[in-house]
Parts: C-alpha cells; sequence; structure tokens
C-alpha cells in the first residue's frame, strides 16, 4: 500500500469517526457510500482476443455500460460476472477458451467498473443490468461469476428463475453482513454504526441485510452449480460457505482450493479447466 492511499485512508477513518461522534445515521449514510464505491482500479491488460469482440453498450438509470461479445449467433450463451473492483478484461483465459469452443460469450463492465460509466454499484443495480442483457439477447445458458459477481449472479436467478441455467460461482460473495462487518473493523466503525449501516439498507432497498445471502438464496434456486471456493480467502471466508457445504445440496458441486486466496483463485489454470468443462 503506497504512502498516498494510506493518507486517503486515515482521511477517511478521521471523517468517518467524527461523524459517528455527530449523528450514526449519518455516518451510516456516508460508510455505506464509501462501501459501494470501487477505489482499486485494476490494471488494464486488454488480451488480443477483446481485439475480436464485438462492443456492445446499453443505457441502464441514466448510466452508460460497456461490454463485449463474442460468437453472437451460437446457439449458447454464457455470461462473464467479475466481482468488485475487477473488470471484463480480467477474464480473457475464460473468453478465449470458450470462444474456441463455439460458445457465444458475454462480458460486461458493471456500473463503476472499466469502461462504464458510474462512481458506485449496489446489488440491484448489478441485477438490472443482467435483465436488460436478458432482454437484449435472450436467456444465457451458464454464468462464470466471481465474488460480488456471484451474488448478483444468484440474486438475479432467485428473480427471473432460469433453471436451466448452469452457473459457476468462483469465491462468490456469500453474506453481505459479512463484507459489511470486515468494511467496519477495517474502518475501526463501532457495532452501534454498523447496525446503523443494516438499517439503512433496509430504508433504502426494502429488504433486510439477511435478503442478501447467497445461503437463503440457495434454498430457492435448483440451478446445477460449480461452486469453487479457497480455505484461504481472506475477503469472502470460508467459513460462510461452510453451513452449505456440510448440508452437500444435489445440485451444487464443491472443490475447495487452498492457497489461491481470493483473487488467484479464478485466474488459475485448474479452476479455467473445471469452469470451461462444467460448462
Amino acid at each position: 500500500m503506497n504512502k498516498s492511499i494510506k493518507i486517503k485512508i486515515a482521511i477517511i477513518k478521521f471523517l468517518l469517526k467524527a461523524t459517528s461522534i455527530i449523528s450514526p445515521k449519518i455516518c451510516a449514510g456516508f460508510a455505506f457510500r464509501l462501501f459501494i464505491t470501487p477505489f482499486r482500479k485494476p490494471y488494464p491488460y486488454k488480451s488480443p482476443i477483446f481485439e475480436k469482440g464485438e462492443i456492445i453498450s446499453m443505457h441502464l438509470n441514466g448510466f452508460e455500460l460497456k461490454g463485449y461479445r463474442w460468437n453472437f449467433d451460437a446457439k449458447k450463451k454464457i455470461l462473464i460476472a467479475h466481482g468488485f473492483e475487477s473488470r471484463a478484461y480480467n477474464f480473457h483465459r475464460y473468453v478465449d477458451e470458450l470462444v474456441e469452443k463455439g460458445y457465444a460469450v458475454y462480458a460486461m463492465d458493471a456500473k463503476a467498473h472499466g469502461d462504464s460509466e458510474g462512481k458506485t454499484i449496489t446489488l440491484p443495480e448489478y441485477i438490472a443490468m443482467f435483465e436488460e442483457l436478458e432482454k437484449r439477447y435472450g436467456v444465457f445458458d451458464g454464468y462464470i461469476s466471481h465474488s460480488f459477481g456471484g451474488i448478483a449472479v444468484c440474486l438475479y436467478e432467485e428473480q427471473n428463475n432460469h433453471p436451466l441455467s448452469k452457473i459457476v460461482l468462483i469465491a462468490p460473495a456469500t453474506e453481505t453482513q459479512t463484507a459489511i462487518r470486515m468494511f467496519c473493523k477495517f474502518f475501526g466503525l463501532s457495532e452501534k454504526i454498523r447496525l446503523a449501516m443494516h438499517d439503512y439498507i433496509k430504508q433504502r432497498s426494502g429488504k433486510n441485510i439477511n435478503y442478501y445471502s447467497i445461503k437463503r438464496v440457495m434454498k430457492k434456486i435448483k440451478n446445477e452449480i460449480l461452486w469453487i471456493h479457497d480455505v484461504d480467502d481472506d475477503i469472502t471466508p470460508i467459513q460462510d460457505v461452510q453451513e452449505l457445504i456440510d448440508e452437500n445440496p444435489k445440485n451444487i458441486k464443491f472443490k475447495i482450493t487452498k492457497g489461491l486466496g481470493h483473487r488467484k483463485i479464478y485466474k488459475d489454470q485448474e479452476t479455467l479447466f473445471d469452469t470451461v468443462n462444467f460448462l
């Protein structure tokens, strides 16, 4: 972490602490805004496969979202959903493999990511993008998702019910309340502020924090799922998944890795092989 980032974090911590003293409710709103704002910008490496893709775009709620598609007239379509502070470019290996095998592949930069417009993103906004893509291009036969993209795909599937679509979850953000707890710990926010953030989310969305949970969704969706997770993941901890692993649902195939953490896991060659083979 470089010096400028450390200074920025220190300033944010000071402002959050000062705001929490004045008003926990105002602090919760400020904290939530930070929570949904991607700050880390991935290195914009553009694989040659993206030069061969067709650029697609859509306007959604006042923002232009951009992405790519390949083999658009193929019989089966796959959608790639990247994680928070990521972008479509990061999944070039998956695009290469699937295009070579004759699939139609769609990869979008979510709002506030990559080449898409916006400063913040919420789960409902990510889901709305999937719904617009479906309206334009039809139901997808499969999804490849990582982290934040994983929980977005699961909630989307719950709402739209396409049980024949296969889903690959790579280190998905299983529990939103875990993400908020880790966010509050990082910024030194109290339990009172954490609960105030829960209240703020309910007021804003009409849903309790427990609604934004893959574990909750898994009781409802029947899709065939490949779930790949690493025991050393410090962003989406394996503990959030353990209950589901123990239950061993018939429609979920778990693969547990070690030593890959949260970001190396989707770049791993074996993860790529298992994903493409599953689809």
